[in-house]
């Protein structure tokens, strides 16, 4: 685990705002598959860094990548709709949940720490894969790319998760596994960890972050580091429930 001393002196962390693909479940092999039957389909050999460049992003944003790389014919809202349909079968019985992320929700709950599912997935696509990896209704409030007009590197899924929560963004902090999720969590003026997987590893951080940990299980003891857990934390409770 690394830190970077930043926002040492800030807000006291009051809620978890928690990214899903590549975070909380492993769904990236199989998006990863999907997308290379999808180029085969439309004649091409998937290079990673096209993959590399889609992560994190709304499928919308990531197909637009995508198309514009490869030069795909046809209305991007085509594509869309064909892509998420190989994704959404590539997604069933293919999910699992990564380590630690079990570990941490219910650290969070017994610990009365807000908890927000802030995923650039369609509302369709994150039930599938927190279903998947028994994850769901694990959170107080659920944020979907589908819900926001700007996706990610855009902070509104962030902003609109806070909201919901009742929580200031500066007192939020994001776990990230990929660089635009960082930037959004930038753009929302919350903290920021970054918990990179085998897909994200070796790429740089566009912003500045709090730490970048090896795998959520070594986040709990970063967040007692912070003086999260306790009692202090149960004052934070959200407003309200609203998905």
């Amino acid at each position: 685990m690394s830190v970077v001393p930043q926002n040492q002196q800030g807000d006291p962390i009051a809620a978890l705002v928690l990214d899903m693909d590549g975070l909380l479940v492993d769904s990236e092999t199989a998006s990863a598959e999907a997308m290379r039957l999808f180029l085969d389909g439309h004649g091409h050999q998937m290079v990673p860094s096209t993959f590399e460049d889609a992560l994190g992003r709304r499928l919308p944003e990531a197909m637009e990548v995508v198309a514009a790389a490869y030069g795909l014919p046809g209305p991007l809202d085509e594509l869309v709709v064909a892509f998420d349909a190989m994704r959404l079968a590539a997604l069933r019985g293919n999910v699992v949940a990564m380590a630690g992320a079990a570990e941490l929700l219910d650290w969070a709950a017994a610990n009365g720490m807000p908890r927000a599912l802030a995923t650039s997935s369609s509302r369709g696509q994150a039930e599938v894969a927190l279903t998947e990896a028994a994850l769901m209704g694990r959170f107080d409030i659920e944020v979907t790319g589908d819900e926001v007009k700007f996706g990610k590197p855009a902070p509104d899924l962030f902003l609109l998760a806070a909201e919901r929560l009742g929580v200031p963004p500066q007192s939020c902090v994001v776990f990230e596994d990929a660089p635009a999720g960082l930037e959004a969590a930038a753009r929302a003026g919350m903290r920021r960890v970054w918990v990179p997987n085998e897909h994200t590893r070796h790429l740089t951080a566009p912003v500045e972050i709090d730490a970048r940990l090896e795998s959520l299980l070594d986040a709990i003891s970063w967040l007692e580091s912070q003086g999260v857990g306790g009692a202090d934390t149960a004052r934070h409770q959200p407003r309200g429930r609203r998905q």
